[in-house]
């Protein structure tokens, strides 16, 4: 499993803003939201049955009226990395109209758009540790730390990346629950994820 790195990005640029979440991760955060709605997805990517393309312009759209007719509306969120900050400011504004929406970003505490101060839930993926089999006579297990960094999917090909994202991940909630409370902070090991994404994703396999 790859080590978290400072590398320069390698995706080709044109298809940098559309890398797409693994599929693992999704269904492990599906499972605990119920998503009716992924926000910023390509006809390719989405997570889904309802979607927004960058050809809907999502950021035009008042998502709570889109899901008028559900209760508590849930709403999967990746958005380009290159300008979160509007994105940022349309969640913000659909919590307030009832909409619960995640945001999928990197944890980056010093840009514009860093939610510290407001409402929300800031959820970071961490690194955990494995045991695993040692390759001897002698038998047993060792622990080996095992990095918190995200593989994305790349855009142009369809095949997650080799390397991880060079800046760690976090779930950003906007919960309506939470308006008038002081940002949360929590953290959830990538291995949590990694086993109830793949159990989900098990589970529609042998369904089908």
């Amino acid at each position: 499993m790859a080590e978290p790195s400072n590398h320069k990005s390698l995706t080709d640029p044109e298809y940098r803003d559309q890398t797409q979440t693994p599929p693992w991760l999704f269904a492990a955060f599906n499972f605990m939201y119920q998503y009716d709605l992924d926000a910023a997805a390509t006809h390719k990517s989405a997570h889904c049955n309802r979607y927004f393309t960058p050809e809907d312009d999502a950021l035009s759209i008042d998502w709570s009226e889109t899901l008028a007719e559900i209760d508590k509306p849930t709403v999967w969120l990746n958005p380009p990395f290159s300008n979160i900050y509007p994105w940022f400011l349309h969640c913000l504004e659909q919590q307030k109209k009832g909409v619960l929406t995640t945001m999928f970003v990197p944890h980056e505490n010093r840009a514009k758009w860093w939610p510290a101060g407001y409402p929300v839930k800031i959820t970071d993926i961490v690194g955990y540790w494995q045991e695993v089999p040692i390759k001897s006579k002698v038998g047993g297990t060792r622990k080996v730390w095992r990095s918190g960094g995200i593989r994305f999917v790349n855009a142009k090909t369809g095949i997650e990346n080799k390397c991880e994202l060079n800046k760690p991940m976090c779930l950003i909630e906007f919960n309506p629950d939470y308006l008038g409370q002081e940002t949360q902070y929590s953290s959830i090991q990538k291995s949590v994820l990694l086993d109830l994404g793949h159990g989900e994703l098990n589970k529609v396999k042998k369904a089908s």
